[in-house]
C-alpha cells in the first residue's frame, strides 16, 4: 500500500466515522465518504462525498462506478445486513484493504469474561449480533476465496465528543442539574470503554498493514469499571456530587417509558470485559486516553457545545422517583 492512500469511509459524518475522517486527514490521506449526503456541513474541507444509501444496492453501485480506493472503512450501521456488506464488496473496484467496524457484542456474553478474539461468537445480543456476524463472515469469506485484504475491528462502548449513544452525556445531564441517578438493580456489572479518538487512530493505523489481513481485533481501553463506578468517574471529572437511587427493574415492566433509565447502552445484566493484548502485542497499538482523561475531554466538549443549557425531559424519572418515595 502507498504511504498516502485514497480512503473511502462508509459513513463519515457521525460519531466514530467523523473522528476517523479527521484521523485519516491528519495522516495525509485523501479521503472520500459515502453516505446519504445529509450532514455534509460536518465534514472537514477537502473531503469528497459520494451520495448513496448503502442499503440501495443499485445506487451504491452507481456511486462507486469508476472509483478506486486503496482502503475502505465500513463504519455505518443502518442496520447493515450481511447482504449489504456483500453489495459493498461487489461494488468496489480492485482489491482495497477493507476494514469492517463490527462490535464486541458478537461474542457470546453468556461465557465467562474476559472475551478475546478467540471467544466463540453467538447471538446473545440478538439481531444486532446476527447482522454484525453476517458482515464479518462475508468479509472473511471474500478474503479466503479471493484474497481480498480485510480486517475486523470489534470495539465495545465508545465514549467521546459527539457520541450518538450518549454513554456519558446521559449522566452529565443529570449530575449537572443536581438530580439523582436512577440505577435499575445493583449497578455492579463490569463495563469497559474506549475513546473514539483511540478507535479512530487504531483504524487509521491498520489501513495498509498486511499483518492485519484476515484478522479480528478488540479495540478499546484497558480499564474496567462497574456501572455505578462509571457514573462516579463522570461526577468526579465534573467536580460534582452524585446520588444514586437503586430500584427493582421489575417496576418498569408495566410502565410506558420514553427512553432508557440508566443510559442508552449500560443497563444490561451481564459483564462486558475484553482482552486487548492482541492489538498491543501484534501491532504495537495502545490507547492514549485513560477512562478519566476521556471523560474529562467529553465534559469539556459538553460545556463548549452549550449542552449544559439544553432542555431535558425528566417527567418519567420524576414519576419513578415519586413512586420510590424520593
Amino acid at each position: 500500500m502507498p504511504a498516502v492512500m485514497r480512503v473511502l469511509v462508509v459513513g463519515g459524518t457521525e460519531f466514530v466515522s467523523l473522528h476517523l475522517v479527521r484521523a485519516l486527514l491528519g495522516r495525509g490521506h485523501e479521503v472520500a465518504v459515502l453516505n446519504r449526503g445529509r450532514r455534509g456541513e460536518r465534514l472537514p474541507a477537502g473531503v469528497r462525498t459520494l451520495v448513496a444509501d448503502r442499503k440501495d444496492h443499485a445506487a451504491l453501485r452507481a456511486a462507486l462506478a469508476g472509483e478506486t480506493f486503496d482502503g475502505v472503512v465500513d463504519v455505518t450501521y443502518a442496520p447493515t445486513l450481511g447482504e449489504d456488506v456483500v453489495a459493498l464488496l461487489d461494488a468496489l473496484q480492485g482489491q482495497p484493504h477493507v476494514l469492517f467496524v463490527s462490535t464486541a457484542r458478537v461474542y457470546d456474553h453468556a461465557l465467562p469474561i474476559p472475551y478475546s478474539e478467540a471467544t466463540p461468537r453467538g447471538l446473545y445480543w440478538g439481531e444486532y449480533a446476527r447482522h454484525k456476524i453476517a458482515g464479518e463472515d462475508a468479509l472473511l469469506e471474500r478474503h479466503r476465496q479471493e484474497g481480498l485484504p480485510v480486517t475486523i475491528v470489534r470495539p465495545t462502548h465508545v465514549l467521546g465528543p459527539l457520541n450518538t449513544r450518549h454513554n456519558e452525556t446521559f449522566f452529565m445531564d443529570r449530575i449537572h442539574r443536581g438530580r439523582p441517578v436512577l440505577v435499575p438493580g445493583h449497578g455492579g456489572w463490569l463495563r469497559q470503554f474506549g475513546h473514539v479518538g483511540d478507535l479512530a487512530d487504531a483504524l487509521a493505523a491498520m489501513l495498509g498493514d498486511a499483518r492485519t489481513h484476515g484478522q479480528a481485533y478488540n479495540v478499546m481501553g484497558e480499564e474496567t469499571v462497574t456501572q455505578v463506578g462509571f457514573v462516579e468517574a463522570i461526577a468526579e471529572v465534573m467536580g460534582r456530587p452524585v446520588t444514586f437511587r437503586h430500584f427493582d427493574p421489575a417496576l418498569l415492566q408495566d410502565w410506558d417509558r420514553p427512553g432508557p433509565v440508566f443510559g442508552q447502552n449500560l443497563v444490561y445484566n451481564c459483564h462486558a470485559v475484553h482482552t486487548t493484548h492482541k492489538l498491543r502485542l501484534d501491532l504495537g497499538i495502545r490507547p492514549r486516553y485513560t477512562l478519566r482523561s476521556g471523560l474529562a475531554q467529553t465534559w469539556d466538549w459538553y460545556r463548549a457545545a452549550g449542552l449544559v443549557e439544553r432542555e431535558v425531559d425528566f417527567a418519567f424519572e420524576d414519576r419513578l422517583l415519586a413512586t420510590l418515595g424520593a
